[in-house]
């Protein structure tokens, strides 16, 4: 399996469905398989033909379309071939144009109903009846002495010497007369017998060329994935455990696996299922049969020439089939050597799209069977670790091992049994299951496998605003602040040993981690991962802060003058701003001023206006020539005078606060700082 091929694969030329098979068929033996992560296996039979050959694959039924998906040929010195199999419904098209149906087979009498007017010949005891058959009459005939009734068919046949009958079940023999009909019967009962298998399909396989050569099969159908299990061994002491590696095989392929070159391969290739050996018709319209006295439709007002019609373009039968090579290991990845330290059970191969496994020695297993095969042996660095995540445990953290991968072929998922190496006899002990993710080559995996009660976490989270400046845009005061998440982790670890830590803190989105500086592992998608020592007896403190900007914009011109004062004595804000906010703050007192001797005046007038009202009520309620209507009236022309003058004060006043509206909106807008 370690070669390529130098010849070509040769898709087959044509897959022809028929309803018989070669009985002269050489079996294909399975001599390779490769199983895989996506539901599918590759599957490989060879045979050894001389000359043209005839070779029969018997799939399942439910294997069919996969074949006819992706089978390939390799022939070092063939032609291009054709397979032919049985249709998805071979009896209900061999029985289609039969005088019987496949039901009609099932016992004499059912059959010689169905075959009525025929000529047929039959030996009853010492004589001979012939005649077309008229028809089969059940009769009961009871056998006397409470010994119940049998169940006999009454044959009437018409001769030429007239009507005769006979018992069916008398006849010794039963011929039909007609060499056509009679072969219709033989072919029918062969059929039954060649597809009486109804979960199955036999393939046949024309391989055409000169000499003695190999012809191998090869195909994808859908098989079980395969999992990967390991066992972890921590040592003593020191950073390097032995990992082993096992793949666990189930064979559902329908055929026993005797001497298989196996492979697995651990990727996440692209996969479908496609239903070809289904049978599909495409919906024509009905169009009604032209009678006299119908009313035609209208006529095409226009078509294209003959001359610029375009031809249908011309399938040959090797219309977009080209031969490809194909690697004898089932995989095209590059093969790369292991490191001298790493002793794999299963050779690694690495490709771009998955690592495969392959197996030294061949394999033997029945099908329906299951098998679990070492896929690799070897030295991995592994140091020992607390993880902490606050999701997880609520004070203790999780036991783990950092397992770095610096070997040159990844590893699959799979789960981790994880032992330990205890006393001088280094005997092992069971500690904890892990779940290893795809570990690619270069990068490292944490795997916990149980909780470190001799560690405790606690954690305290804070939250803040704090302003880091400001700036004003046409009028706008952009005012930037840093929100900030603080969380302070105490960790006390055990009494008589160090520990190694690493604290899973969780990412918030749009938040940077600030601090700390030392120690920072990287992150995941959901956490970032941050390391620190703890010695003996000893507790550690850790900050994690996560920090964000955020910017607030508002109008100038609507911040009042207490907060516009809160912002010109903030030390974070430059002082060339802080400035233009107190300038702004001065405006609008002016303003706010002239505002309020605007309202004092307005108010001063509408009592003015009140009184004068008054005073004409009153005024016409009284002589006009009397003491008192003289002193209403001279009232009333003293708050004319006082509501003239008012007026001008209030238009006056008007004018200023419009004038210092003007210049503190003017100066607004002249701000860009």
């Amino acid at each position: 399996m370690g070669h390529v091929r130098s010849a070509g694969a040769l898709i087959l030329g044509s897959i022809i469905s028929s309803f018989t098979g070669s009985s002269n068929a050489q079996e294909l033996p399975l001599r390779r398989v490769l199983l895989t992560t996506g539901g599918v296996g590759y599957f490989e039979h060879e045979a050894t033909v001389t000359g043209d050959a005839t070779l029969s694959l018997d799939v399942r039924l439910d294997q069919v379309s996969d074949i006819l998906k992706s089978i390939v040929v390799v022939d070092a010195q063939g032609q291009m071939g054709r397979a032919t199999l049985p249709g998805r419904e071979p009896l209900a098209e061999i029985f289609r144009d039969m005088p019987f149906t496949l039901e009609d087979l099932s016992s004499p009498a059912s059959l010689m109903r169905a075959l009525r007017g025929s000529m047929v010949r039959m030996s009853v005891h010492a004589s001979v009846i012939e005649g077309r058959i008229i028809s089969v009459t059940e009769e009961t005939t009871s056998l006397g002495e409470g010994q119940g009734t049998i169940v006999r068919h009454r044959m009437t046949l018409m001769g030429s010497t007239g009507m005769r009958q006979a018992v069916l079940e008398d006849a010794g023999s039963i011929e039909i007369v007609d060499p056509i009909l009679r072969a219709n019967v033989e072919n029918a009962l062969a059929a039954v017998a060649a597809h009486s298998a109804t979960g199955r399909r036999m393939i046949s396989i024309q391989a055409e060329g000169e000499g003695e050569r190999t012809v191998s099969v090869g195909y994808v159908a859908e098989a079980p994935l395969w999992k990967a299990t390991y066992r972890l061994v921590l040592p003593n002491s020191g950073n390097m455990a032995q990992m082993e590696g096992f793949a666990l095989l189930e064979n559902m392929s329908g055929h026993d696996w005797i001497g298989v070159e196996l492979a697995v391969a651990s990727g996440n290739p692209a996969t479908f299922r496609q239903a070809l050996y289904e049978a599909y018709f495409v919906t024509r319209p009905v169009v009604p049969v032209e009678v006299f006295g119908r009313i035609l439709p209208p006529v095409d007002p226009g078509a294209v020439a003959r001359d610029k019609a375009v031809d249908a373009p011309s399938l040959s039968r090797h219309s977009g089939v080209m031969p490809f090579a194909m690697p004898d290991g089932l995989s095209a990845a590059e093969e790369t050597e292991a490191p001298a330290a790493d002793t794999s059970i299963a050779r690694a191969t690495e490709g771009e799209t998955a690592v495969t496994f392959m197996f030294a020695d061949p394999i033997d297993l029945a099908r329906g069977e299951a098998m679990l095969a070492p896929i690799i042996q070897r030295q991995m660095r592994a140091e020992r670790v607390s993880v902490y995540r606050r999701d997880v445990g609520k004070t203790n953290p999780t036991a783990s091992v950092r397992l770095v991968n610096e070997s040159d072929t990844g590893l699959p998922p799979g789960a981790v049994t994880v032992y330990e190496m205890q006393g001088e006899q280094g005997d092992l002990a069971f500690v904890g299951d892990a779940q290893l993710g795809a570990l690619p080559m270069g990068e490292e995996r944490l795997l916990g496998f149980a909780a470190d009660l001799e560690v405790r976490v606690n954690y305290d989270d804070k939250y803040a605003q704090v302003m880091t400046g400001a700036s004003i845009d046409r009028g706008v005061l952009v005012v930037r602040r840093v929100e900030r998440r603080q969380t302070d982790y105490t960790i006390a670890g055990p009494a008589n040993e160090p520990r190694s830590m690493i604290i899973e803190h969780p990412r918030i989105a749009g938040f940077a981690l600030v601090a700390p500086m030392q120690g920072v592992l990287g992150e995941t998608t959901t956490h970032h991962r941050v390391s620190l020592e703890v010695a003996a007896g000893q507790t550690a403190m850790l900050e994690v802060i996560l920090e964000r900007p955020i910017e607030e914009r508002m109008s100038i011109g609507g911040i009042g003058v207490e907060a516009l004062g809160v912002f010109a004595q903030s030390a974070e804000i430059s002082e060339t701003v802080r400035a233009a906010l107190r300038r702004v703050a001065e405006l609008q007192r002016t303003l706010s001023g002239r505002q309020q001797a605007l309202a004092a005046l307005e108010a001063d007038r509408t009592r003015i206006a009140a009184d004068q009202e008054r005073l004409r009520k009153n005024l016409e309620a009284v002589p006009a020539e009397s003491d008192l209507g003289t002193r209403y009236l001279a009232a009333l022309a003293e708050t004319e005078d006082r509501i003239a003058a008012l007026d001008q004060s209030i238009a006056a006043a008007r004018d200023g606060v419009k004038m210092a509206k003007d210049e503190l909106e003017q100066f607004i807008a002249s701000l860009s700082l």
